[in-house]
Order: C-alpha cells, then sequence, then structure tokens
C-alpha cells in the first residue's frame, strides 16, 4: 500500500513560505463548500505537531499571521501537490508531564489557520457606495478600498449595478458569486469569483472497480437529495430593482429566496426562470466522495482550494456520472489519510457550452441567462 505523505511549510511572508515543519502528527483542512446554492466561508486547517523544544525554546512564528501552505504527494520522488494557503489565526500549545532536560516529549503545539477570504469576512463595508460598472471595475474598487485581492475568472465584463455595502466585504463577494450563480476560488493570495460557465476537465475519474493512472478508487459514494436541492418557486431579489419571482405547479410551494445584485429586473427573471428549470426536480444525485489516498496505486486525486468547478466523471456499478467538486476536506496522520469530496451532479451545472462534450448538446443542455 501506497504512503501519502503531506508536507507543511510556513513563512513570515508569502515568499518566505518555505521552511518545513517538523513533527507533524496531524492535518486536517477543508476548502470551497457542500452544495451548490451554499454561501462560501474561509477556507480552514488545522495542523497538531509534537513540540519538545517549544517551551525552552519557542518558535517565534508560531503567532497569528503568519503564512502556511500544505502539500501533499504519493510518489516520493515527484513534487509535492500544493493543497491548501492560508495564515495562522490561532495557536494552542499542550504541555505535558514529564520535562526533563528542556525537553517535553508530550507537549503539542496546534495551529488553526484560516484561508485568504477571512480577511474579507472580517472587514466592515462601512457604507460604501460602489459605483455601477462591470465585475472587474468593481473588483478593482474594492481592491482600492480594502487592500485585498479579489478578481474575476471568465467573467470579466459582467455588468452590475451600483450598491451599498453595509454588511462586511465577504458579504458582498458571496453576493456577486450567488448573482453569477458561480464559483469562488481561493488561490492562497487572494480570490477569484467565477462565472456559472467556468468548468476545467479531470483527466482522471473515480471508480469503484479501477485503480490505476486513470482512475481513482473510493470507499464511499453518498447519494442524496437534498432539501437545499428542490424548489418548485424562485424569488429573485435584485438590490437595485423589482424582484422577480416564478414557480411550477400549485401552493403550498418550496420557496427559493435569494439577493441578489442582478443589473435589471428582467436579468433577475431570467435567472429566476434558470433557477427553477434547475431545482424543481427531486431526485437522488451524488453529494459526496471519499477517498482512502493511501489506496491509490496511480495518482492520488489532490483536489484543492483551486479545485472548485473541476468536472470529473464517477463511475459507480456501471453508471458513469458527470459531476462538478464544490469543495472537499482531507484528514492525515502519519500512517493514514482520506479525503473527501462535494460533488454536485451534471443537472445542477447544466449550462449550454459550444463545443463541450457533456454540456454542449441541444435540447439536452440549458440556455445562459
Amino acid at each position: 500500500m501506497a504512503v501519502v505523505n503531506f508536507q507543511v511549510e510556513y513563512g513570515a511572508t508569502y515568499a518566505t513560505l518555505s521552511t518545513v515543519a517538523t513533527n507533524v502528527q496531524n492535518v486536517q483542512l477543508s476548502f470551497g463548500r457542500q452544495q451548490p446554492l451554499s454561501q462560501y466561508n474561509a477556507d480552514l486547517a488545522n495542523i497538531t505537531m509534537r513540540y519538545p523544544n517549544g517551551y525552552a525554546s519557542p518558535n517565534a512564528l508560531w503567532v497569528t499571521g503568519t503564512w502556511i501552505r500544505i502539500s501533499a504527494r504519493l510518489d516520493p520522488t515527484a513534487a509535492f501537490e500544493q493543497l491548501w494557503v492560508g495564515r495562522i489565526a490561532d495557536v494552542e500549545v499542550q504541555y505535558g508531564i514529564p520535562y526533563a532536560s528542556s525537553v517535553g516529549n508530550a507537549d503539542y503545539v496546534t495551529l488553526s489557520c484560516e484561508g485568504y477570504f477571512a480577511n474579507f469576512g472580517r472587514l466592515e463595508g462601512a457604507g460604501y457606495a460602489m459605483p455601477a460598472g462591470t465585475i472587474t471595475y468593481q473588483c478593482a474598487q474594492a481592491l482600492a478600498q480594502t487592500g485585498l485581492d479579489v478578481s474575476p475568472l471568465y467573467t470579466a465584463t459582467t455588468p452590475f449595478p451600483a450598491t451599498t455595502i453595509n454588511g462586511t466585504w465577504g458579504d458582498w463577494i458571496n453576493r456577486v458569486v450567488l448573482t453569477l450563480n458561480g464559483k469562488l476560488l481561493d488561490t492562497g493570495t487572494g480570490i477569484a469569483i467565477t462565472n456559472a460557465y467556468y468548468k476545467y476537465t479531470s483527466t482522471v475519474a473515480f471508480s469503484d472497480t479501477t485503480n490505476d493512472f486513470e482512475n481513482h478508487c473510493y470507499e464511499q459514494l453518498a447519494f442524496s437529495s437534498l432539501a437545499d436541492n428542490w424548489y418548485t418557486q424562485v424569488t429573485v431579489d435584485p438590490e437595485s430593482y423589482g424582484s422577480a419571482t416564478v414557480q411550477t405547479g400549485s401552493a403550498p410551494y418550496r420557496t427559493y429566496l435569494v439577493n441578489t445584485l442582478n443589473n435589471s429586473t428582467s436579468q433577475a427573471t431570467d435567472y429566476a426562470n434558470y433557477l427553477l428549470s434547475t431545482y424543481k426536480t427531486q431526485s437522488l444525485r451524488i453529494f459526496a466522495i471519499t477517498c482512502n489516498l493511501n489506496a491509490q496505486i496511480g495518482n492520488a486525486p489532490f483536489f484543492g482550494q483551486t479545485s472548485p468547478g473541476g468536472q470529473v466523471r464517477v463511475i459507480f456499478r456501471g453508471t458513469t456520472y458527470q459531476c462538478v467538486v464544490e469543495g472537499g476536506s482531507y484528514s492525515a496522520t502519519p500512517g493514514s489519510a482520506t479525503a473527501t469530496f462535494y460533488l454536485s451532479a451534471q443537472d445542477l451545472n447544466n449550462y449550454l457550452t459550444l463545443n463541450d462534450a457533456v454540456y454542449g448538446k441541444l435540447n439536452e443542455n440549458k440556455l445562459g441567462y
């Protein structure tokens, strides 16, 4: 059985993020979100290390603000693949007994870390009047006001109305993402906002029967009829324009209400019709897949912070499902490593994309809005 190696690096700045931590005992990290309509929170990581010399010679960088990178590899001759980058938010030291000759063999330090998006979540908008303009223009205004990097990806010219940032800047970013029905990617040193059409294709599938360089093996697959993925009425309420409500069937309705930054009532209506078309059918869909990383023969599925939006095939009992990565989590000790990836089904990402083998089929894929 292969052994996955995790590596933790740290540095006072991103440019000096290269010192490798020793005595790592446990690594846990999460990124993205679990469901396609959920709001985003900061990516998180916890790292526990033995700290035998920490009392006599404390590490001066184990403080809030230090940069952390977590990487992994399956092949000991290959380069480490980056999974997560963020900064220390909190440090906890547990001192054990005994302590002899300035060494505490039962001493441990735990680093609680958070991704770049946490910066936006802590920064109040203070009533800033965001001018109308393209998403590129508004992201530039956000950078000028906050000093924090946020940029559009594949959606540079989408128009947005003027708005007032009364909550946090993180609230504004989540509303932009919901308006675009897109994804939020934490690049480690900034935030990228995508639109609904952003998808890249993984060359390796998940399989329940094959374990090689073209197929990741998995040990558990979860289907769910998630209540938050089924609605019979949708109301889109843009801040600067009138709301739009569409429904199917008869009352009582299962209603999804979303506050957006659509640029017109007409655009809000198109978005509401799209959401209703997508979420009006109640059905079981793939929700999560769990892999024993040490069981992989070929490439381990190292999806990380920039993987949301990735299109991946899941082969289950003879049927192939097309899914999109929404987020994931890792848990690793020196002897074991597992990963859970949260997926959304093809029909929840079913936009008509020209020249795409999966999403480019007339009368099967939905038009945009």
